[in-house]
């Protein structure tokens, strides 16, 4: 197809796209509502992590023996079932109102490894002011250490209450044998979620002190429901991925004397090294699910699970890439057949890819803003954070959208070149092949927080069914660059909302940034003529 046929169709759709983004941030703001995307009740922090990590060490210091030998590491964490509560019951404005200053729902996590005692500190220090919101000592008694009696303990725990401006007063005790004392507040609450002080005694010291909101059993239930769902749909999309990957190496084995086992080498060592970066870069955010003492030991296990996982993964998207190329090499189509280097096409065909890409991706983007918000509005979709995938939770946010290009190169290989081709020889049917697949990776996309999980399955599966009909009219290359567009422009946003002159400009240029290298490929093989008569695709 010419590209005088290609481009007006999707200039259409990119504008229409535009317009629908606008549309949605429009009517959001006047309703006044998050712009297009699903609202969480979170702030943002007014302190700097060297600042949390500061004033953690200084109280721990003062108030529970750190010495002067330690290591430190802040992290965001955040209440995510209290979160997700107050989203529901749409308490989440109202709590902001009362509570949200004192016992915010993301707060600033200092661990502090005490190398001469090997004791483990977590503080809690509020992200809005620095104040010191709570702590955890681990192990919870040292040697020699005796438990204290009943009332000891209570007069320990209501004497750190009086010195963090707790009034023992205003609490009545409510649970008294051990691991811990349970205070609760005689009116404070929110919806049905009543105010209370966790604190646990060892010894002659308080070793754990957290205030609390008692979310209801009944929303408790609802969540673990929710959850269990997702992690079923994502149990089922690993299942049937996997049965796709072996599908992949049987096509390969089958048609081994036809296939260039070097296509698709490149692009896979690309999504590796990409992703066992993207593994390094989130070791603060792996930290976030840390036990009872220090995060190390837990950091290697996940790491070595994570780096052998992502290898299985970079076999399975070689083998989507080699077998996919080969199902759609009989069709005579270069769109499905990416040029090589060698080709006379290369460059033109890139530069036109990422071209199409960035009009498809801008159409996308307002697909999804408009699914976000009705799914807001008329569905009541909520989100939590998950500190564990924040970007105030990698070491080197820069290098975060850099992911967008494993995630293109994987999953437009593994369901879209080679998912649409392998349904559509088992059902017989274009959309179907279309459907299916697109539903299989929305699937997997169900992990994410956001609430109720099905939501998120429409949202996706109706984007993948926009990618599998892209790749159908404008090939792989075009489906790769409109993936890797949307998701570098939205991981480039959230390093935008980091603030800072830095985070913005590094932002601001991974919006263009797929733009970029597709026209430095293309420039590159522009300068490098290929050989006479070599146009193998």
């Amino acid at each position: 197809m010419s590209r005088r046929n290609r481009y007006p169709s999707l200039l259409l759709l990119a504008i229409a796209g535009l317009v629908m983004y606008l549309g949605v941030n429009l009517l959001s703001s006047l309703l006044n509502s998050s712009p297009g995307s699903l609202q969480t009740d979170t702030s943002f922090p007014r302190i700097s992590k060297q600042e949390a990590a500061e004033a953690a060490a200084e109280f721990a210091r003062s108030k529970l023996g750190l010495t002067a030998n330690y290591e430190s590491d802040v992290r965001l964490q955040s209440h995510k079932t209290r979160s997700g509560y107050l989203q529901r019951e749409q308490l989440a404005e109202q709590y902001q109102e009362r509570y949200g200053e004192k016992y915010p729902i993301d707060y600033f996590e200092a661990e502090m490894n005490d190398r001469t005692t090997g004791t483990t500190y977590y503080v809690a220090v509020n992200y809005l002011n620095g104040g010191i919101i709570g702590w955890d000592v681990y192990p919870a008694a040292a040697a020699g250490d005796t438990e204290s009696g009943a009332s000891d303990a209570v007069k320990l725990a209501e004497s750190r209450m009086n010195e963090m401006g707790y009034r023992p007063g205003d609490y009545r005790l409510i649970r008294s044998n051990q691991p811990y004392l349970l205070f609760e507040h005689t009116t404070e609450r929110i919806g049905d979620a009543k105010l209370l002080l966790r604190i646990a005694v060892a010894g002659e010291q308080v070793r754990s002190f957290h205030p609390e909101f008692s979310v209801p059993e009944s929303y408790l239930s609802w969540q673990r429901a929710q959850d269990e769902r997702s992690a079923q749909m994502t149990r089922i999309s690993m299942g049937i991925s996997f049965i796709m990957t072996i599908g992949a190496l049987f096509v390969m084995l089958k048609y081994r004397s036809q296939i260039t086992f070097s296509r698709g080498l490149i692009m896979t060592l690309m999504f590796l090294a990409v992703y066992v970066s993207h593994n390094f870069n989130m070791i603060p955010g792996y930290r976030t699910y840390h036990g009872s003492g220090p995060s190390e030991q837990g950091i290697a296990f996940y790491l070595w699970f994570v780096n052998i996982f992502t290898g299985l993964l970079a076999l399975s998207t070689y083998f989507t890439l080699s077998a996919g190329r080969q199902l759609w090499a009989g069709t005579g189509d270069p769109r499905y057949l990416w040029p090589t280097w060698r080709s006379a096409s290369f460059g033109r065909h890139v530069k036109e890819a990422m071209v199409n890409g960035y009009l498809l991706c801008l159409f996308i983007l307002g697909v999804q803003q408009t699914l976000f918000f009705a799914a807001a509005e008329g569905f009541d979709v909520w989100a939590v954070n998950d500190p564990a995938d924040s970007v105030f939770n990698m070491a080197y946010p820069a290098i975060f959208p850099l992911l967008a290009w494993a995630a293109a190169i994987s999953e437009e290989a593994a369901f879209r070149l080679f998912g649409i081709a392998f349904f559509q020889r088992l059902v017989k049917s274009r959309f179907l092949a279309v459907l299916l697949p697109s539903v299989i990776w929305a699937m997997s996309h169900t992990q994410y927080p956001i609430y109720p999980v099905y939501t998120r399955l429409v949202e996706v599966a109706v984007i993948g069914i926009i990618f599998g009909y892209a790749f159908l009219r404008y090939g792989f290359l075009t489906a790769v660059f409109a993936h890797a567009a949307m998701d570098s422009i939205l991981m480039g946003l959230s390093i935008m909302y980091l603030g800072g002159a830095a985070h913005v400009l590094t932002g601001a240029f991974y919006l263009i940034f797929p733009a970029l290298a597709g026209w430095l490929l293309a420039w590159l093989h522009g300068k490098r003529r290929p050989a006479a008569g070599s146009c193998a695709v």
